[in-house]
């Protein structure tokens, strides 16, 4: 056969493919919009993973092109700047302040500066300025705003400062710096330090958008497999081979899947051009960091396009068993028991490994909840079901013909429940445990943000690098008058560290039994009672404290450590801020225990992004729950003719709809809610004590699912009126 005729027979089969997927029939409708979200899903994963990649390669160019080169000891260079960051917080958030000092005329300035400041000069990124603006002034006087090129992302807490006359990083831990452009270290700038891999949101994208894709297209591929079977064993029979089945196959999702494609496409191209802001994260994203999207996106939408249609067409390779025809099969008497031993077994095993704890009862009870979700499906479909039957059997169905058939028709099909519901119940309960688990805080890190709000900014901890006696005084005396200054020393000895202090101010911790004037003594025996300023001690020495007054206030001047200062008022922090800043070299504030709070909020964002990313991937798998459901009911739409033809208008197709498609899976959806949030509790109740509810995850998921039920059982309804044959008695 010649060249041109191949391709004159593959256009001939592929338009059979078109005319086969394009008849006036709504099924084929639901079919080609499984199609079309198929390829919309996979625009999105392919859109996310090259912003995702892009996004990552810009911010490593930018980071790598501010990170300092250190000057090794005896190196062939000597440094030409020094360079510290002993960082800050705002609320639970942490972030780079960078002192910056030359060494020599010329030293060369970090990216994003216009010039070298001036001593007592700070630039501050734009970002920092509208959310903190004290930022202002705290670091010094504000000589500009760090342009884009300084700064990792767009929404980055930053400040480079140069240390006010009077205080230098050279006899300090200032590093010295000949230049910048080393390779990224996430452990120089504390902007960075709770930074995750590209990789991470590869792991996010993968399963919660490929997963939906691939069931999409699979279901696709079985909606109105009973004609299209028919239609290939016809082919295989008059020996057809693989090729032509698979070209008409091919003909039917072409234009769908090129339909999906195209309206992905164009929304998500705008991005690219104006930047975007993700949702629940608040990220931001500049518009050049989507630069090279622009152009691969398109390019890989073809071939991405190409990849559907030719899986498509794979799915249709195997042809059914030709000989079955009309022949009866036979049922099952009973459905099967293992869901129910299997889901009853997992929820026995998560509830066990939740009362155990520890690492093996948290390996348990992950295990009880895979094995629970595996079984619950089924046995939601029956659930369905047999509500269903219950709500229009008997004389509630009497005098009813729309919620007797209804009823009956969802009573009959429960296996058509389960797949609507499987993937949503499956995904419902893995984002409750994920909520629960991505939101639980450490002991610690629960005992920190529990002792910063007691404490409501009455107790702040000073700390410096070295500071000399001469910026210890001026620091003292930049306070206010009724602010309170304590001291944490080490004794000298290598023990315990010791509390200096005047008898008046160490009452300002809690009531004293005696002011320990002679020698130091524990804390224990000193005080009173416990208070949240005495417990805030724990966290800022290793080990028990004991403690010593002081004659007068000039002992807290020379050596070493940390300073208590109580403020007279609940603003007084910031007060503290501008004098430590303004007088130590390197200085951090904060309430005590901050570091362990600041780490479990940055581990509770985490559940933002894995949210963001689920309710894509949820949204997909509850319409293609939903247009299996509405599939399988217009495939039955027919046998409706006979009751139809005494109606009139579409609402007794619209109420058979709700009562055979609307209320059974409303209601499995709503059993797998209750499930879920029952293996949730368990979770809290036993493991995360401290977790945030899964509740809201919960109540929008089931939102979503009854609002899409919803909208499918309306257009059940209707499309059932509108395209199904009427039947009317002729020549009776």
């Amino acid at each position: 056969m010649s060249r041109t005729r191949r391709r004159g027979a593959t256009a001939q089969l592929l338009a059979i493919g078109r005319a086969s997927a394009t008849r006036r029939d709504p099924r084929h409708t639901v079919q080609a919009l499984c199609l079309v979200l198929a390829a919309t899903g996979a625009a999105i994963l392919v859109w996310g993973l090259q912003v995702t990649h892009a996004v990552y390669e810009a911010r490593e160019a930018r980071l790598s092109a501010r990170m300092p080169v250190i000057a090794m000891p005896g190196g062939p260079h000597r440094p030409l700047l020094r360079w510290a960051d002993p960082g800050d917080t705002w609320g639970d958030r942490v972030f780079s302040v960078v002192n910056i000092e030359p060494v020599v005329s010329g030293a060369p300035l970090p990216p994003g500066l216009p010039r070298w400041p001036e001593p007592g000069e700070a630039y501050v990124s734009p970002a920092l300025l509208a959310a903190m603006p004290q930022a202002a002034t705290r670091y010094g006087a504000l000589a500009g705003t760090v342009a884009p090129s300084g700064l990792a992302d767009p929404d980055e807490l930053l400040v480079y400062r140069r240390p006010p006359p009077g205080v230098h990083l050279g006899g300090v831990s200032g590093l010295g710096v000949v230049g910048f452009g080393a390779p990224p270290d996430g452990a120089r700038f504390h902007s960075q330090s709770f930074d995750r891999a590209e990789s991470d949101l590869h792991l996010l994208l993968a399963p919660f958008l490929g997963l939906p894709v691939v069931v999409l297209l699979v279901v696709a591929s079985r909606l109105g497999a009973r004609d299209r079977d028919r239609r290939l064993a016809v082919l295989h029979a008059i020996g057809a081979g693989r090729s032509v089945r698979a070209r008409i196959a091919a003909g039917e999702c072409l234009r769908p899947l090129a339909l999906g494609t195209v309206l992905a496409a164009v929304p998500l191209t705008v991005p690219t051009l104006t930047g975007l802001r993700l949702p629940l994260t608040g990220y931001g994203i500049a518009a050049g960091d989507l630069a090279p999207v622009r152009w691969w996106f398109p390019l890989t939408l073809v071939v991405v396009w190409a990849l559907l249609c030719v899986l498509f067409a794979a799915l249709h390779l195997r042809t059914g068993p030709a000989a079955e025809g009309n022949r009866p099969r036979p049922g099952r008497e009973r459905p099967p028991a293992w869901p129910a031993y299997l889901c009853g077994l997992g929820t026995l095993l998560a509830l066990w490994g939740a009362m155990i704890g520890f690492t093996v009862g948290v390996r348990m009870f992950v295990v009880g909840v895979m094995l629970a979700l595996v079984g619950l499906p089924p046995l939601l479909g029956r659930a369905a079901a047999g509500i269903a039957e219950r709500l229009t059997g008997g004389r509630r169905g009497r005098g009813d013909a729309a919620r007797l058939l209804g009823g009956r028709w969802a009573a009959a099909h429960p296996g058509v429940i389960t797949r609507t519901c499987a993937a949503l119940a499956v995904l419902l309960g893995l984002l409750a445990q994920v909520q629960v688990f991505v939101t639980h805080l450490s002991g610690p890190a629960q005992e920190a943000a529990a002792l910063a709000r007691r404490l409501d900014g009455r107790l702040v901890q000073v700390e410096a690098a070295t500071p000399d006696e001469d910026g210890v005084r001026r620091f003292l005396a930049a306070l206010g008058p009724g602010d309170r200054v304590l001291r944490i020393r080490s004794d000298g000895t290598g023990g315990q560290p010791v509390l200096r202090g005047s008898c008046e101010d160490l009452a300002a911790l809690a009531p004293l039994h005696a002011c320990p004037r002679e020698a130091a003594e524990p804390a224990e025996s000193v005080f009173r009672d416990r208070t949240p300023r005495t417990e805030a001690l724990r966290w800022m020495s290793f080990g028990a404290v004991t403690v010593r007054a002081t004659a007068t206030a000039t002992e807290l001047v020379p050596g070493e450590g940390p300073f208590v200062v109580l403020p007279a008022s609940a603003d007084g922090q910031e007060r503290v801020e501008r004098a430590a800043q303004a007088h130590l070299p390197l200085p951090r504030v904060g309430t005590p225990g901050t570091d362990w709070a600041v780490g479990g909020a940055a581990h509770v964002r985490i559940a933002d992004w894995a949210l963001l990313v689920a309710a894509i991937g949820f949204v997909l798998l509850t319409l293609t729950g939903v247009a299996g459901l509405l599939h399988a009911f217009l495939d039955r739409a027919d046998e409706l003719r006979p009751m139809a033809g005494y109606t009139s208008g579409v609402r007794f197709h619209l109420r058979v709809a709700w009562w055979g498609m609307g209320v059974p899976t409303v209601c499995a959806m709503v059993l797998a809610a209750l499930f879920a949030g029952t293996l949730a509790a368990f979770n809290v109740a036993f493991l995360a004590p401290t977790a945030g509810s899964p509740l809201p995850v919960l109540a929008s998921g089931l939102a979503v699912a009854v609002t899409v039920c919803a909208a499918a059982t309306v257009a059940g309804g209707w499309l059932a009126a509108r395209f199904t044959h009427r039947w009317a008695p002729r020549g009776d």
